[in-house]
């Protein structure tokens, strides 16, 4: 749970306020040597020492479906195709970091925002109007875990690098203890026993 400044805390709790919470957007995109920082304001903003740009950003409904990831919609405004044509250049911005946080227009000389939530970006589509981002959670159910399996007679080591450990001429091994050119380094577990 995200613990709020005192002057957080008091800003939200004030009656009537002339200055409101703000929501920065920082996209970093391979690619693109400076992240793209985005603010949700009529005036461009300096903030944690970054110039952002003004910008017309919106977001929707939060998706839980329950067999997906959930996730949820961006729009960031598409008038004038600023964001449009790096888009288009950078392949959709597939996989890039999204870091949205929240800050005090009052308290912008603190640079810890009250709330900061880390996305990753899982699809882009785009109309005249509005460049929608689907962000999500990272990936991570894609890599396997845990990464070293034990197999009988599978060696799960890469030909010839370091824990193989051959370097000779030979042809390449199909990773099986028969075709193995150093058998005492064999990396499977031929031990263990096969079928039940």
């Amino acid at each position: 749970m995200s613990i709020w400044s005192a002057a957080g805390i008091f800003e939200k709790n004030k009656l009537a306020n002339d200055k409101p919470f703000l929501i920065f957007v920082e996209l970093i995109v391979k690619g693109i040597a400076e992240p793209i920082r985005l603010v949700r304001d009529n005036a461009d903003q300096t903030w944690q020492g970054q110039l952002w740009q003004r910008f017309p950003i919106d977001f929707d409904q939060l998706k839980d479906n329950g067999s997906e990831i959930p996730s949820v919609a961006l729009k960031v405004s598409n008038v004038g195709g600023i964001v449009q044509s790096y888009v288009q250049q950078y392949n959709g911005f597939a996989d890039a970091a999204v870091k949205i946080a929240i800050a005090h227009a009052a308290h912008l000389d603190n640079p810890i925002p009250e709330i900061e939530v880390d996305f990753v970006i899982t699809k882009t589509s785009y109309t005249e109007e509005w460049i929608t981002f689907q962000i999500g959670a990272s990936g991570d159910q894609k890599f396997r875990f845990p990464f070293w399996r034990y197999m009988t007679n599978f060696c799960s080591y890469h030909f010839k690098d370091i824990q193989c450990g051959y370097n000779g001429t030979l042809a390449e091994c199909d990773g099986t203890l028969t075709t193995c050119r150093i058998p005492k380094r064999f990396g499977g577990e031929p031990g263990i026993p096969t079928g039940t």
